[in-house]
């Protein structure tokens, strides 16, 4: 368990790993969102088509 021990820069190390996680699930999160709603309005949109 030595390789989780950074000395003095425990601290910043373990705040920066926190933050880049916590970045990369808000925009997974945020990115899959708006693909859903994307798909939603194509959906939308075709079927308006086919109805014309």
């Amino acid at each position: 368990m030595e390789f989780l021990l950074f000395d003095k820069y425990t601290t910043y190390i373990w705040v920066s790993y926190l933050l880049t996680f916590a970045t990369v699930a808000i925009l997974f999160v945020s990115t899959k969102a708006t693909h859903k709603r994307t798909i939603t309005q194509l959906r939308i949109n075709m079927r308006g088509i086919r109805n014309d």
